[in-house]
């Protein structure tokens, strides 16, 4: 969800978000770890996990074309990730009328479809910030 959550690892028995099926073709995680630690080495316990990917969801939108807008800062990281939490989301091998009918079930249109899905989807933030 909007809590950064899907950045955590299965532990023990717990199968966490990213292990979850629809979530299996995010790839990138070491991205934001990398950049968490260089925020940390800065100024460290001030910034998010949750706002480092809303910031960066952010600038791959702007830096692809797309519009550019204020992130607002603040969000706390969650500590609770579970895969079951993960069965509503559409799969990454859904086709076209798939696709349009998981978002038709959430009030989304065609427009927002295309707006959101690019390739496949900008950022798996914006993805995971619908369909949670």
């Amino acid at each position: 969800g909007c809590d950064a959550s899907v950045l955590l690892n299965s532990k023990g028995s717990n199968k966490a978000e990213k292990d979850g099926p629809p979530n299996v073709s995010l790839h990138g995680f070491f991205i934001i770890d990398n950049a968490k630690k260089a925020v940390e080495a800065a100024c460290p316990g001030v910034v998010s996990c949750a706002d480092i990917l809303a910031l960066a969801a952010r600038d791959a939108v702007f830096l692809s074309g797309g519009p550019g807008w204020d992130v607002p800062k603040g969000r706390k990281d969650g500590t609770i990730s579970k895969a079951s939490e993960t069965i509503q989301l559409p799969s990454p091998t859904f086709n076209i009328s798939q696709l349009q009918k998981s978002f038709s079930q959430r009030g989304l249109s065609m427009e927002d479809l295309v707006a959101l899905s690019g390739n496949k989807f900008p950022s798996p933030k914006l993805h995971h910030l619908l369909f949670f």
